[in-house]
């Protein structure tokens, strides 16, 4: 588990990982071995992440990343292999905690480049030194 490229002042935004999950039921299979293979790992490599564990009968597994700024984000478990699992949690770790917002217009300016529009084919021939 990879050291995070997101962070805020230096610090991870994913305050607290719930892992909820059947102890009986194949959908959490994947959770199941997560939980015994891989989880202390992850719990190692993030020492600033609070991990939850909850074990509820007759229940889809569900990954929960709780954010310094209040927000929750959850991610459905249900069939996925452990190694999913495991992508889960960091994806989970690695992001933000930010809403998503998409713009309903595309960003048009009145001033085009001074540099001129990107073309990928355009060669650049360095200049000698003078």
């Amino acid at each position: 588990f990879a050291v995070a490229s997101t962070m805020n002042y230096g610090r991870l935004q994913l305050k607290e990982l719930v892992i909820r999950y059947c102890g009986w039921g194949g959908s959490s299979r994947g959770v199941r071995e997560f939980l015994s293979r891989d989880l202390v790992r992850f719990a190692e490599a993030n020492p600033t992440v609070e991990i939850s564990v909850i074990k509820k009968s007759r229940q889809h597994p569900v990954l929960t990343g709780r954010y310094i700024n209040g927000n929750e984000k959850a991610l459905d478990a249900k069939n996925r292999s452990a190694k999913e699992i495991a992508d889960f949690a960091v994806r989970l770790r690695n992001q933000s905690g930010r809403k998503v917002t998409r713009y309903a217009k595309p960003v048009i300016t009145e001033r085009p480049s001074i540099q001129g529009y990107f073309n990928p084919f355009a060669e650049h021939v360095p200049r000698p030194a003078s």
